[in-house]
Order: structure tokens, then C-alpha cells, then sequence
């Protein structure tokens, strides 16, 4: 008797301390419109477009987000961390997307497959983004801004659709996959009853004082603002793919980099790009290690550069932590504009 009632006491509870929180912890976005793009299959993609503040330049660039995150992740709530307003500011139109499944573009058609792999994402999402730029702006190529899975989708862009992209700033990408069971042996579990949205709304409140030893692993947290770090649990994490994690946990186990069928090497198709290309690695990044960074810089075949952040950065603490704002925004930013012309 007593557990019939405590039980739904505290689900009540639950419910409303992340309800209190989600909006007191509220982030919205800060980005001038919402585009639209539709992809082949049907899914209704969004992306928040940042005009130019400054001297307008020609290419539009694309931002793209990592797994488990949605837009946010580079234009994010709070001002200060958002590179897409620090990119707009120097003049570039700016558009970060919502891969599907994740932020404004969770709904899916009814009745879709909702199995997606990386492959999906460059067949069907970014022609899609591509062409919704293109109709806004009536540029044809974009500068591609990524962070981990969104800079591994630039780099294969790159191949697939090299008319379509004019350069690409790869953060943090995941060239080689960590390999240990330890890192995947967790996955299946969040991803069957999608716990990693709600879970980590319900700690955002509690954020930034301590964290599990393998969070460590995507971010470190002596590099993070308290205040930040409690916004982007609560409103820049999204759940983890099934199909993604899938072809993720696939390619490491077989020590690959390529589409789910293994019929193409992406690793092996780094060498015949001939854009430009900004890497950047963190040297405590546990998912996107730095030698695999080094690695991926080494092989491309065009221009490129590459920038490690500061030693105490991990993998996601370099696009929202501490010292994001003074050193990786304005070197992203530089790179950007000197392949940008003014218009």
C-alpha cells in the first residue's frame, strides 16, 4: 500500500523538478530564421540561420553537430559560446542544422524507419541542407563547419560532393574509433530505452560539481563554466541514434573508417580532396583521440592546417568550454574569412 503510493509521489516529483528546470535552465537559440530543408525520404530538416553582422561575405557556411547533441552544440543559448554568432559577426551566413531526429527536426514522417546510419545522413540529410542554402542564398558551395560526427560527415562530404563543398573546419573528428569494450558496452542500453535526453535533464541542475570518471571521456569538466555546462544538459542533448550507434560501434570494432557496408574507405578517400581543410584536436579528447586527428590531417590531400588546443581541452569542452571563446571561435573564424570573399 505504502509503495502504491510513494511510487507515483515520486514520479510527480520527478516530473516536475525537470520541468522547473527546463525552464529555469532555458537556452534558446538566438538565430535570425528558421530554414527549412527536405530531404528525399521525407523528413523535415531545420537549421537556424545567422545573417551577417559584419561586412557580408560570399560563402555560406553549414554547421553540423555531433552525435547525441543538436544544434546547440555550435550555435549555442548563451551568447558568448555560440561560434555561429561569433561567425555571423565577422560577416558569413550562418545555417547549423538539426540532423533528423535531433532538435527541430525530431519528427520523421509516419511510418519511416527511424534505423538511420552515417550513410543517411550524407545521402539524404546534407544534399537536403545543401539545397535549402542554395535556394536562400543562391550559393552553390558552402564552407563546412563540424564538430565530431558533423566534422567526419564534412570530411566524407568532401568526397562525395566536392562541387558542393568550397572548405572544411573538422573539430574534433573522430578519424580513429576508440576500440575497448568499456566505451560501447553502455550504448545499447541508452539507446533501447532512450534515457540519455531525460537523464541528462534530470542531473543539469546538480551539473558541474562532480562528474562520472567516464564523462571524461567527451568532456573535461575543470573546463567548464558551471552555468554553461548546466544549459547544454538541458538543452543541447539529444538521444543516441540506434542506426548511428550501430554503424559507430561497427567501424571500430573492425577498425575502419567507411559506410556500414564496407564498400566505401573513407580513411583511404581523405587523400584525393582538394579543398582546404582546418583540423582541430583536443589533446584530453577520449572519442576523437589526437593521433587520429594528426592522422586524418596527414592524409588529405589539399590545403590544410592543423590546430591542437590547449592540453587540458577534451572533446566537447572545445567547442563550449572555457576557453572556447577567446582561442577556438577567433581561429575558426580567420580561417573562415580568408576563404570567404567580401561580397
Amino acid at each position: 500500500m505504502v509503495e502504491a503510493i510513494l511510487f507515483p509521489l515520486l514520479v510527480l516529483a520527478t516530473a516536475a523538478h525537470v520541468l522547473f528546470w527546463r525552464w529555469k535552465l532555458r537556452a534558446p537559440g538566438g538565430q535570425d530564421e528558421l530554414v527549412e530543408a527536405v530531404t528525399a525520404d521525407g523528413w523535415r530538416l531545420w537549421m537556424g540561420r545567422r545573417r551577417p553582422k559584419g561586412a557580408p561575405r560570399v560563402t555560406p557556411v553549414l554547421l553540423v553537430h555531433g552525435v547525441a547533441m543538436n544544434r546547440q552544440a555550435l550555435d549555442f543559448g548563451v551568447e558568448r559560446w555560440s561560434l555561429a554568432a561569433v561567425l555571423a559577426a565577422g560577416g558569413l551566413d550562418c545555417f547549423a542544422i538539426d540532423l533528423r531526429g535531433h532538435g527541430s527536426s525530431r519528427r520523421g514522417p509516419p511510418g519511416i524507419d527511424h534505423e538511420w546510419t552515417l550513410d543517411d545522413y550524407l545521402a539524404l540529410d546534407i544534399p537536403a541542407a545543401l539545397d535549402a542554402v542554395q535556394r536562400v542564398t543562391g550559393q552553390r558551395r558552402v564552407l563546412w563547419v563540424g564538430h565530431s560526427q558533423g566534422a567526419l560527415l564534412g570530411l566524407v562530404a568532401a568526397q562525395k560532393y566536392p562541387d558542393r563543398i568550397a572548405g572544411v573546419v573538422a573539430l574534433a573528428p573522430p578519424i580513429r574509433l576508440p576500440r575497448g569494450p568499456a566505451e560501447h558496452r553502455f550504448l545499447p542500453g541508452l539507446v533501447r530505452w532512450r534515457l540519455v535526453r531525460p537523464l541528462a535533464q534530470l542531473v543539469a541542475p546538480f551539473a558541474g560539481w562532480w562528474q562520472p570518471r567516464r564523462a571524461g571521456l567527451s568532456i573535461q569538466l575543470g573546463n567548464m563554466e558551471r552555468p554553461v555546462y548546466r544549459r547544454l544538459l538541458m538543452n543541447a542533448i539529444e538521444e543516441l541514434p540506434s542506426g548511428v550507434v550501430r554503424h559507430f560501434v561497427t567501424l571500430a570494432g573492425d577498425g575502419r573508417l567507411g559506410s556500414l557496408d564496407g564498400r566505401e574507405d573513407w580513411l583511404e578517400g581523405l587523400a584525393g580532396c582538394r579543398m582546404p581543410a582546418l583540423f582541430v584536436a583536443a589533446p584530453r579528447d577520449g572519442l576523437a583521440r589526437l593521433a587520429g586527428v594528426e592522422e586524418g590531417h596527414a592524409r588529405w590531400g589539399g590545403e590544410k592546417t592543423l590546430l591542437v588546443a590547449a592540453p587540458e581541452v577534451g572533446h566537447g569542452d572545445l567547442v563550449l568550454g572555457k576557453r572556447a571563446p577567446a582561442e577556438l571561435f577567433p581561429a575558426v573564424r580567420d580561417w573562415l574569412t580568408a576563404r570567404s570573399p567580401l561580397r
